[in-house]
């Protein structure tokens, strides 16, 4: 307990600089509503997280919501600011959750504890949902769409399933098994978009799919406009 409260105290920063986390600004309200999507259960809970983390962290209130900035001690000075600041977040986390599910959670006691409690109950693997977007991965086609639509297509369902599946830690310089498994996920989805040894990144096959179009498109253009020169 020493410990989180010396994180949290330990500069005596002042409460009213914009980048201290318990700052609220004139505009900030329980009614706010930080993004336009709804949680409606484990089918979109890695989707509203990551944009949820985003419109957070813009608001510099990530620290509070993860627990890095830890909950002072009843006999602190900011304690009065740090509740007023969580329950506003409380409020900006149930804006964004259906009613069926944020019912049950009007009782949490702090931001802290209602993020936990989501990811407890909705960032469990969904065999289900990793089967389906497997599937849809396998099934896309690109048909008649441009390089660019088909792309960004097929990259929303690998990270997608990237956030369902959240890639193993591993910070060693050796080659460990939680290494394996992630370049093994890596070449899987690279795989799937250009057949080359070594395999490039998402990014530059993309990149060179894209020249590649181009360069066809050029092709079919010429003779139209050569033909028209000539009449």
């Amino acid at each position: 307990m020493e410990t989180n409260q010396i994180n949290t105290n330990s500069t005596n920063e002042d409460h009213t600089s914009p980048n201290h986390p318990l700052f609220l600004h004139q505009n900030d309200h329980p009614d706010l509503l930080l993004i336009s999507k709804k949680l409606i259960g484990s089918d979109n809970y890695s989707s509203w997280k990551r944009s949820m983390m985003i419109a957070l962290n813009a608001k510099n209130k990530l620290q509070i919501v993860t627990g890095e900035f830890a909950e002072p001690a009843i006999s602190s000075n900011s304690r009065a600011l740090w509740e007023r600041t969580n329950d506003m977040i409380i409020s900006w986390i149930l804006n964004t959750i259906t009613e069926q599910i944020s019912n049950s959670l009007n009782f949490v006691n702090t931001a802290c504890e209602l993020w936990k409690e989501l990811q407890e109950q909705y960032s469990q693997l969904d065999g289900h949902r990793i089967y389906q977007l497997t599937n849809d991965i396998i099934q896309l086609k690109q048909n008649h769409c441009s390089i660019e639509v088909y792309y960004h297509k097929l990259k929303g369902f690998w990270d997608e399933l990237d956030a369902i599946e959240a890639p193993y830690n591993c910070t060693c310089a050796c080659i460990c098994e939680n290494g394996r498994v992630n370049i093994e996920r890596e070449q899987r989805k690279r795989g799937q978009i250009l057949l080359m040894q070594p395999l490039p990144n998402a990014t530059k096959a993309y990149s060179m799919l894209r020249q590649e179009e181009r360069q066809r498109e050029s092709i079919i253009t010429k003779p139209t406009i050569s033909a028209a020169l000539a009449t």
